[in-house]
């Protein structure tokens, strides 16, 4: 039997991540609307019944994403407006994600861009908002 992930735990602690990606405290709602995009991909694989460990593991994967998008906006201003699906859309695409200094070997980067591309899949195949 497959263990279910705490949806609101996961939430309060996606809640925390702009402070922790902020260097500044401007970063902080540039974050807000990065996690504002990101919750419902996860929510989404949980309904789909992902395993905790995979939610998990794509959750560390966001995580890293955000904080690079945040060190990213830093040598581009003009990204600060953007939503947090336009931050997100420029940096995966349908071959991952943006290289993260944070990891260690090849096989991270390739799990890291696994998440990146579902990511990418999952924002595309929205329906354009009104």
């Amino acid at each position: 039997m497959a263990t279910t992930i705490n949806l609101g735990k996961l939430k309060k602690e996606m809640e925390g991540w702009p402070k922790s990606w902020a260097g500044f405290n401007s970063d902080i709602p540039i974050g807000q609307r990065i996690v504002q995009t990101m919750y419902p991909f996860l929510l989404a694989m949980a309904t789909e019944g992902y395993s905790k460990t995979t939610i998990n593991r794509h959750a560390s994967n966001l995580w890293l994403l955000g904080g690079e998008i945040i060190h990213y906006i830093h040598t581009d201003l003009e990204m600060e407006d953007f939503t947090g699906e336009e931050l997100i859309l420029r940096f995966v695409d349908e071959e991952g994600g943006p290289y993260s200094r944070h990891l260690a070997t090849e096989q991270e980067q390739k799990r890291s861009d696994a998440t990146g591309r579902k990511l990418y899949r999952f924002l595309s195949q929205k329906p354009p908002r009104a």
